[in-house]
């Protein structure tokens, strides 16, 4: 018996489906919102009371960006758990990349009234997890890689403008 082998054609990009776009920006959200809440509850119940006895003035200052790192890595746990769950393509190297842009968001953005800063936490990380995401969908690691790369620098640069 004569066995036939078609040759498939793989695309360049993965198929991503709007289910999994939605699923991706919802996800980010909560992601942003863990960061924000994660962020205050060690700062104010843990890290205060820790480093703020006395007059350790200097650690004392430095409590805000050492709660906003621990929560950026505990929520990118958590949202890496979510893209693995979704289905999302090199679910990894997105929530890498989403944590290194928005690294130190709240410092930049601090300032502004409890539902703005919110606002800006929930919508960026959504549409650096959405831009990502969709990057990754590239099948040419380096290529995915590189223009993550570009994006990083560019959202790095606008941050700390």
């Amino acid at each position: 018996m004569a066995e036939t082998y078609q040759d498939e054609k793989t695309t360049p990009i993965i198929a991503m489906s709007m289910k999994q776009i939605v699923q991706v920006a919802v996800l980010g959200i909560l992601v942003g919102l863990l960061v924000w809440a994660f962020t205050y509850i060690l700062e104010t119940y843990i890290l205060k009371a820790l480093l703020c006895q006395g007059s350790q003035t200097m650690k004392c200052a430095l409590a805000t960006n050492y709660a906003g790192i621990t929560a950026s890595i505990l929520a990118a746990g958590i949202g890496l758990f979510g893209l693995v769950k979704i289905g999302v393509f090199r679910p990894l190297l997105v929530v890498i990349a989403a944590t290194v842009s928005l690294w130190g968001l709240l410092g930049v953005i601090g300032s502004l009234p409890l539902y703005g800063i919110l606002i800006f936490t929930a919508g960026l990380t959504a549409l650096s997890y959405l831009a990502y995401s969709w990057i990754a969908r590239i099948r040419l690691f380096w290529l995915a890689v590189l223009l993550m790369v570009i994006l990083i620098v560019v959202v790095r640069l606008v941050l700390m403008s």
